[in-house]
C-alpha cells in the first residue's frame, strides 16, 4: 500500500472517524458510482480503504497483545 498520499490532499482522512471511512468506501464503491467517479474520488476511495485497513490491523494487534498478557 502507498501511504505517502494519506499525508496530502484537502482531506486527511486519519481524522475522520472509522463509521465516517466506512461511509465514504461503500459510497464511492457502489456499482453506479464507479463511472461517475473522478480521478479524485477513486483516489479518496483508496485512501480510506487503506486507513480501515491499518486501523483493523492495528486493532488486531492490540487484541493478541491483551491475550498474550493474560496467560
Amino acid at each position: 500500500f502507498r501511504t505517502s498520499n494519506l499525508k496530502g490532499g484537502c482531506m486527511n482522512l486519519r481524522t475522520k472517524a472509522t463509521w465516517e471511512l466506512r461511509q465514504i468506501v461503500k459510497a464511492l464503491s457502489l456499482p453506479i458510482s464507479s463511472f461517475l467517479n473522478t480521478d479524485q474520488d477513486n483516489e479518496r476511495l483508496e485512501q480510506a480503504q487503506i486507513v480501515l485497513y491499518e486501523r483493523r490491523r492495528k486493532n488486531s494487534q492490540s487484541i493478541k497483545m491483551e491475550v498474550k498478557w493474560k496467560y
